[in-house]
């Protein structure tokens, strides 16, 4: 009887149940640092399953190639943290894209006029970023689009034949290089922010050039709505310049990956 090939991937002859525990930290780690999945919306035991259940999945590949693993308790929670910090620094690298969104957003924000929602507040619970949101928004379309979340996935399924099980290294090259990519974020936040920044300090210009010409005219019943209005504008003819810089960034999410996963192997500076 011929048996399919597809059962070779559930065909376990031994099971390491420290070797799991250690994949399933790693994957964790990806998938509470990776954008929208670790937003607070998702549920605690979806995250939990899907971790689980990717574990299950990388498990098979990877076991065959690792020899059974009997050490400490001591060792064994060591390793923990490690393959846990490896998968965390995997997803915050896609994190930071987003985290630089989210600055952005805040920058372009208070430049548009749409800086005094976080200030009032109707529900008085929190800020509210509303230009923020709506760039958050785009930003994970954008995200779909460009393929990044398999980007994430592949990267965790390479990552074990770049670093091995419990060989992580965390020297002074991988805090340099989050460091640098901390200085990444902040560029971008910048770049994206620079339309409304150029446009609202031109407004602000012309505003205050119009006030010394007619001291009459109420100035603030005026300006409101000019940088709202003005706000609205750079944000709908600013979206191609926005949704291309967002693209490119996700497209060279690959490489930064690769070059991560070589620091934390201990094999890059």
């Amino acid at each position: 009887m011929n048996t399919s090939p597809f059962l070779h991937l559930f065909s376990f002859s031994r099971f390491d149940p420290e070797l799991f525990v250690l994949i399933l930290s790693r994957t964790s780690g990806v998938l509470i640092a990776m954008p929208a999945f670790s937003a607070r919306a998702v549920p605690t035991r979806i995250k939990a399953l899907a971790a689980v259940a990717l574990s299950a999945l990388l498990f098979p590949l990877i076991g065959g190639h690792i020899p059974f693993r009997d050490t400490g308790y001591d060792t064994l929670l060591l390793d923990i943290a490690s393959e846990f910090l490896i998968g965390v620094s995997i997803g915050f690298c896609a994190y930071l894209i987003f985290a630089a969104v989210a600055l952005g957003g805040q920058l372009a924000g208070v430049q548009a006029g749409f800086g005094i929602v976080d200030v009032i507040n109707p529900l008085g619970v929190a800020e509210v970023p509303l230009l923020g949101n709506f760039q958050t928004q785009v930003a994970f379309l954008v995200f779909l689009a460009t393929n990044a979340q398999y980007a994430l996935l592949w990267t965790l399924a390479r990552s074990y034949e770049v670093i091995n099980v419990g060989g992580g290294s965390f020297s002074d090259s991988y805090f340099s290089g989050i460091a640098h990519l901390f200085g990444g974020m902040m560029t971008l936040g910048l770049v994206l922010a620079s339309p409304f920044i150029v446009g609202g300090l031109v407004l602000n210009l012309v505003l205050g050039f119009l006030s010394k010409m007619m001291p009459q005219m109420n100035l603030i019943s005026l300006g409101l709505p000019v940088m709202v209005l003005g706000g609205l504008l750079l944000t709908l003819l600013g979206l191609p310049f926005f949704t291309a810089v967002l693209a490119r960034s996700m497209g060279g999410l690959g490489v930064t990956l690769d070059d991560l996963l070589k620091v934390m192997a201990g094999h890059g500076g």
